[in-house]
């Protein structure tokens, strides 16, 4: 990992009054020691980390696109001239109806899906190096250093809980999570390192200590803009928050989201705000942390192409002549009624239906909210009615939905039928935010759609089913012969 460019996209989530931060050789004229010796160093390499989080393999497009083909996204026939996805396509179309279909396999080449690998590993490569470093950094105050080491720590936890959601079955497939988990690393790896996986158990581990040791030593040092591009000790309870759900540690979950619903800077949208704040991609009161794609872009405002983000895949375009890659599915669009506001994200060009989230027009990206407030009400909800807190977890639904449909009536469901709503408006609050397939394994639920390509053979896909993770990569196996591969590929 040492080798790894550590300066890649250096300038994404700074802005000008940072500039000075990055006059800095590049890496390949350094090494890595002098790179990472002085504040200046440091603080480009910490740039250089959070811009992998804009990779096309990571979210700036996968990781969003990828489990919402589960039940929210489909393969759009208008993006293939002939309709027949069974011909020769272009590599994205390809993506997308292979993940669609669940029928990946670990020998592609050149597929975007197969970035993730790469792009997590790097990451991890890059933040590790950063806290191998910081140690000796002369310059730094004791804050800063705190602050550093705690966004590197998080951005770890990060990487690693992201690649077991990809690779590894969710936590309660096997007892105690002893089933295979992912390489951890939690050092710079040595070149002649082959490391083996570790358990799922000993991953979550690994990224609950990060989280937690980070939410110690981040402070306001982190939070170089008013903006919520950096991590924040809220912005890492959060996801902390998440990935206790994960685990189905729900006292941890009701603890960690009263937390952050607590923290105060934070606000739920108006319902008279939400649907322009989404299609007018307005600042949010409700974004926790966001990955601020469309500042890196505008580094190049010559440019008149699409970029190929989650707008390319399902945004509305701007331009009629321009056919996104997938369209919104009827599945998803059957769960709003029709006095949901979260409805009018949803429109309908050409006919087919596309996604308000995310704009499609040239040398733009919507930014990608990572964490929200309302995910947070939700988690905590569905962690109190697993508790058999089924007041407090109806009261956190009852925020969620109501604001979204004008005079619902408060809900009363209880037990399971509680459990089962609270998922449902997960999906309908949270679409195409990147949710959907980890959301069904973590639950036991299966696939279950109407809305398929023809000849689908998967359209449903009963859980547990090792099409639920990725297969490692054939490159990673080849190179690494103490990997194994995931069950049935």
């Amino acid at each position: 990992m040492r080798s790894l460019t550590l300066f890649f996209s250096a300038t994404l989530l700074l802005g000008t009054a940072c500039q000075g931060l990055l006059d800095v050789a590049p890496q390949d004229q350094i090494s890595n020691e002098e790179a990472l010796s002085s504040p200046e160093g440091i603080q480009a390499a910490m740039a250089g980390a959070y811009s992998t989080l804009g990779e096309s393999g990571y979210y700036l497009r996968a990781m969003v696109a990828y489990p919402e083909l589960a039940g929210h996204l489909a393969p759009n026939p208008d993006a293939v001239s002939s309709g027949d996805f069974s011909g020769n396509l272009a590599t994205p179309i390809v993506d997308l109806r292979d993940a669609h279909s669940f029928a990946l396999q670990p020998t592609y080449e050149d597929s975007s899906l197969d970035e993730f690998y790469r792009v997590l590993y790097i990451l991890l490569g890059r933040v590790n190096n950063i806290l191998e470093a910081l140690p000796a950094v002369e310059g730094l105050t004791e804050a800063e250093r705190n602050s550093l080491q705690g966004e590197a720590l998080a951005l770890r936890a990060l990487a690693h809980f992201d690649l077991l959601r990809l690779y590894a079955q969710p936590y309660r497939f096997t007892p105690n999570a002893a089933h295979p988990g992912v390489v951890l690393l939690d050092a710079p790896l040595p070149v002649t390192a082959r490391p083996a996986r570790s358990t799922v158990a000993e991953g979550f581990s690994l990224v609950e200590a990060d989280l937690l040791q980070a939410i110690t030593l981040l402070n306001s040092f982190a939070q170089r803009t008013t903006e919520a591009v950096w991590l924040t000790p809220t912005a890492a309870r959060g996801l902390l928050a998440r990935i206790y759900a994960y685990r189905e540690n729900w006292e941890g979950v009701v603890e960690q989201a009263s937390r952050v619903i607590e923290s105060g800077g934070l606000a739920l949208l108006n319902p008279g705000e939400y649907v322009d704040t989404w299609a007018q991609q307005l600042p949010s009161p409700e974004a926790i942390w966001y990955v601020d794609l469309q500042r890196h872009r505008n580094a190049d405002p010559s440019s008149t192409g699409l970029i190929f983000s989650m707008a390319r895949v399902a945004g509305v375009p701007e331009d009629l002549e321009v056919v996104p890659y997938a369209r919104v599915s009827n599945d998803l669009l059957s769960l709003y009624g029709e006095e949901d506001l979260r409805r009018e994200l949803f429109i309908e060009v050409g006919g087919q239906a596309y996604c308000r989230k995310y704009s499609l027009r040239p040398n733009y990206v919507s930014n990608f909210p990572i964490l929200r407030l309302s995910e947070l009400f939700l988690l905590r909800a569905e962690a109190y009615a697993a508790l058999g807190q089924d007041a407090l977890a109806q009261a956190d639904y009852n925020l969620i939905h109501q604001r979204a449909v004008d005079d619902a009536p408060a809900i009363g469901l209880t037990g399971q039928a509680l459990r089962d709503e609270i998922f449902k408006e997960r999906r309908r609050e949270l679409a195409l935010e990147g949710h959907l397939l980890f959301d069904l394994a973590r639950t036991g639920r299966g696939v279950e759609r109407q809305d398929c390509l023809p000849g689908n053979l998967n359209c449903s896909l009963p859980f547990p089913d090792f099409r639920f993770v990725l297969p490692i990569p054939q490159s990673a196996l080849n190179a690494n012969p103490n990997l194994t591969q995931n069950e049935g590929y």
